[in-house]
């Protein structure tokens, strides 16, 4: 997976929000992204390992962890995860990138990955809005947010075949459409349709606003993170598609975007 001329990107989960993860209709496992040297698992909530034992992708391959925020729909599998990405705690191999609360903790939050995990890991970065860091063939850049969790951040990834963008848990802010301007894939967690607005989340009104904002926008656009009260998926698509002048598709469980650097594909697994 991810070799030669292709990226891929990898859904284990569309839904978000407790009561979606309680309920499991869209799944919380987060997504991957793998090229030639990265196998980059991103918010491994509940679900993620059985999720992957379906689509037949092998955790003992992930060699990053990302968790954005110290939220459950976010993290509970990833000590798990990184037990596969140290060979069963047996190596010092692989790296975690997060942020402060769920690396050390932070007030009511407690850490969410162990001392114990992280002490297996070969490097532990905590990354901050507009820091970044090159690990392996990918640069990871921080982004703002605004959530529960103080220090929740999203992400840009720098990849060969262009930049990823993921929002992470957040409300609109002004920098999103700064940060992620010129993505190529952009990955918006968007809780509520229309401006159906929960506190520290995005709307679909909210996306498009954020999107009509940047100079160049995305090539395709991912919606993700979607509540229980969410249904009109297809709907809701077109209308943020209307709107913004983008492709917008929502995830699923199984959807794979293949991304070489002149065209994409869409499939499901």
């Amino acid at each position: 997976m991810g070799r030669g001329n292709l990226l891929e990107i990898i859904f284990l989960g569309a839904g978000g929000g407790r009561w979606e993860t309680i309920y499991q209709n869209k799944g919380t496992g987060g997504f991957r992204v793998h090229t030639e040297k990265t196998k980059l698992h991103i918010d491994p909530g509940p679900g993620s390992l059985v999720r992957m034992k379906d689509l037949n992708i092998n955790p003992f391959d992930t060699n990053i962890l990302f968790v954005s925020h110290c939220h459950p729909d976010h993290y509970t599998d990833a000590e798990v995860i990184v037990e596969a990405m140290t060979l069963g705690m047996t190596k010092k191999r692989g790296y975690i990138v997060s942020n402060i609360s769920v690396l050390e903790g932070f007030g009511k939050y407690e850490r969410a990955i162990s001392k114990y995990h992280q002490s297996k890991s070969k490097e532990v970065h905590i990354l901050n809005p507009r820091e970044s860091i090159n690990i392996l063939d990918v640069k990871l850049m921080g982004t703002k947010t605004k959530h529960g969790d103080p220090f929740g951040i999203g992400l840009r990834i720098n990849t060969d075949y262009g930049d990823i963008g993921y929002t992470g848990d957040t409300e609109r802010i002004d920098s999103l459409s700064e940060d992620f301007n010129g993505v190529r894939i952009f990955v918006a967690n968007v809780i509520g349709g229309a401006n159906k607005r929960i506190r520290g989340h995005l709307c679909s009104n909210d996306l498009i606003d954020v999107i009509n904002d940047m100079g160049e926008k995305p090539e395709l656009l991912i919606i993700n993170h979607m509540g229980l009260k969410m249904t009109n998926i297809k709907g809701e698509c077109e209308y943020i598609s209307q709107n913004s002048g983008v492709k917008t598709i929502a995830a699923k469980i199984g959807l794979k975007i293949l991304l070489n650097r002149d065209s994409y594909n869409i499939l499901y697994l």
